[in-house]
């Protein structure tokens, strides 16, 4: 069995995506990032694999049970983003037998991508769904392999210094197709542009409503 993990962030009003809050306001904002979640979470369930969402923080624990009754609740441990991925892989690992953590950042992803994900871990170590932007989307593995210490997350060079520590620590891995994440208001500008309402319909129907033209 194999588990798909969504790292998320509460989506409170002035905590989440601070460039995006900036420009079009904090409540709208929260409210988008939560349709970010839910569009992902519509098309990822009720699949072959479990679906998990990860979080920071117990006391949001019952506010995401009842906003997103499909996935399983897994609160992070572990300190930093680099803390908190090895966690989730060595604890989810021990159940199931491929784990794939997916950003919530793109919301219009075909699941087909992940699919593709788990297919890859037959063959690699590791696999990785990189962002324009230097990132990456999304990372899977079959064992917990320590190789997050010290990478720069949230900078151009995280994709560049994640394969450095694989092929210094000789792990196989391979990079899936390359997705436009949203993190900023000239992203959020070019999702609005592309998105179809059959791929995130309700990031569709609040993205439309937005002023946010060129």
């Amino acid at each position: 069995m194999n588990a798909l993990v969504l790292f998320a962030k509460y989506p409170e009003p002035g905590k989440v995506k601070r460039k995006i809050s900036e420009a079009i306001g904090p409540e709208k904002c929260a409210k988008l990032c939560n349709a970010f979640i839910s569009d992902i979470i519509t098309k990822t369930s009720e699949k072959d694999y479990d679906l998990y969402l990860s979080f920071i923080g117990h006391e949001y624990k019952e506010s995401y049970r009842k906003l997103f009754p499909k996935a399983i609740l897994y609160v992070q441990r572990g300190i930093g983003l680099a803390g908190h991925l090895f966690g989730t892989f060595e604890d989810l690992l021990d159940d199931y037998d491929k784990v794939v953590v997916l950003s919530c950042d793109v919301p219009d992803i075909n699941p087909e991508i992940i699919v593709k994900a788990f297919n890859a871990l037959d063959f690699y170590d590791v696999v990785i769904g990189p962002v324009d932007d230097g990132g990456y989307y999304l990372i899977g593995m079959k064992k917990p392999y320590d190789i997050f210490n010290n990478l720069p997350f949230g900078t151009d060079k995280l994709l560049e210094e994640q394969v450095k520590v694989l092929k210094q620590k000789k792990r196989t891995f391979v990079l899936l197709e390359k997705l436009p994440d949203v993190d900023d208001v000239d992203e959020l500008k070019a999702l609005k542009k592309r998105l179809k309402r059959a791929d995130a319909p309700k990031t569709y129907d609040l993205v439309e409503k937005l002023d946010i033209k060129d």
